[in-house]
């Protein structure tokens, strides 16, 4: 009887520790048909560990399917509030709260790479969205001591980088809008850049002196980019507005004609216990906001989580509250009513669209499987102080290396080095490690 007791509880810790613990500030995105989430704040630490969530699987929201993924753990840094977005079945993380070597990173699921810094300061609480030439486009954030051990600079320039040429460009744009931070940034169908929410640094209406403070942002004042031309334009929305926010999220639908918000703070540092959980969207063709009935209990209040659209289900997870939170929360968005149960859509996943309703589009902007090769005319391209970023950097190689020198290193050599220490350390983080 002993033995049989000590078996069941052993195998009851190895299976607790695959849930992530509660965290927030962290991204997750689509990659081979799972949810791959780095990162992230807890309570007393940052955390470098990378959780799968395997979408082939259905699973209910009290045994969600999550593994650790022990690649991803162990090469990355510790971050939280990084920007990140995805193209070509890779994830890419810019920036975050904790200094890093390397400003960006990129992970394939068998690795982690590094990019040469931007001489940009490292920023966190900004954007990163993909558009559908293979560029990479940051925008907003703020930099300070936590990040890169300066003076706190708030940022309303871009930052670029080509994936096709692996290079950085800052574009010139004359009619730069104000600094703004915790907003979300959305690639549209036409290839624009919808940002909205969040809070922008303007100058303080309330103080004579006219000093600069963070001013909370009306939903319906949203900002479009036009990455073709440079050039911003002001759109004001209608319809049901919803209350100013910052550290929610935005998820373009599944058949692109709308964006969904959800939850995120008042956008007020003297009021942080007022959170929301509430579901908005914006129709794109007419610009108009609406609130969905929706039926089911959803999620607790909270801001900085995470949200992904994948087919027609919106999947909230993470984010602070009353504490931190490790839930999910699963919006149906074809019955309206929030869920317990993922039912998996293997044939979806593996890349057949036509066998559901969706494409897979979240605040980060485009998961996609191909990365169109770039065809606009240099010419008319309104970017200046092009810095070659040579090749990505094994994050395993020596930590003294020259970030400026070309190095390529095989996924094969890396993976397998990797992968044979692995094995023995994921059980050692399985019993020791509260991630």
């Amino acid at each position: 009887m002993k033995y049989i007791l000590l078996i069941w509880i052993t195998w009851a810790i190895v299976f607790a520790s695959d849930k992530p613990s509660p965290r927030w500030g962290l991204g997750c995105a689509l990659l081979s048909g799972a949810l791959y989430c780095y990162g992230g704040q807890l309570r007393n630490e940052t955390s470098n560990a990378m959780f799968k969530l395997d979408l082939y699987k259905s699973w209910n929201t009290d045994e969600p399917s999550w593994t650790q993924d022990p690649v991803g753990s162990a090469g990355g840094p510790a971050t939280a509030y990084y920007a990140l977005a995805v193209f070509s079945n890779r994830l890419l993380i810019n920036g975050g709260s904790e200094p890093l070597a390397f400003s960006t990173l990129l992970y394939d699921t068998n690795q982690w790479l590094t990019l040469p810094t931007s001489p940009n300061s490292q920023r966190k609480q900004h954007t990163a969205t993909a558009d559908h030439e293979g560029r990479l486009w940051l925008w907003g954030g703020i930099s300070d001591y936590s990040t890169y051990g300066g003076p706190t600079i708030y940022h309303n320039t871009w930052i670029v980088i080509d994936t096709n040429t692996w290079s950085y460009s800052y574009p010139i744009v004359h009619n730069t809008p104000p600094p703004r931070i915790d907003h979300t940034a959305t690639t549209m169908p036409n290839g624009q850049i919808l940002i909205m929410g969040g809070v922008v640094y303007s100058r303080n209406i309330t103080d004579p002196n006219g000093a600069q403070t963070l001013n909370p942002v009306s939903m319906s004042s949203l900002m479009l980019f036009d990455t073709a031309g440079g050039q911003w334009s002001n759109v004001t929305a209608g319809g049901n507005i919803p209350a100013p926010r910052r550290g929610h999220s935005a998820c373009l639908s599944w058949d692109e004609s709308s964006i969904l918000i959800f939850g995120g703070g008042t956008p007020v540092y003297l009021d942080e216990n007022t959170l929301l959980n509430d579901v908005f969207i914006l129709q794109l063709d007419s610009m108009r906001w609406t609130a969905p009935s929706i039926h089911g209990v959803p999620p607790k209040p909270r801001k900085y989580h995470s949200a992904n659209v994948v087919d027609d289900l919106m999947l909230v997870l993470f984010g602070i509250g009353n504490g931190g939170y490790n839930d999910i929360g699963i919006l149906s968005t074809s019955t309206w009513a929030w869920t317990t149960q993922y039912t998996s859509n293997p044939a979806w996943l593996s890349g057949n669209l036509s066998a559901s309703h969706g494409v897979v589009k979240n605040s980060t902007g485009t998961y996609s499987s191909d990365t169109r090769s770039n065809s606009r005319d240099p010419d008319d391209a309104p970017y200046v102080q092009e810095q070659n970023i040579t090749a990505p950097i094994d994050t395993n190689h020596d930590p003294q290396v020259n970030p400026a020198k070309h190095i390529r290193i095989t996924a094969g050599v890396i993976a397998g080095v990797l992968s044979g220490g692995v094995v023995v350390v994921s059980y050692i983080v399985c019993v020791c490690y509260a991630t």
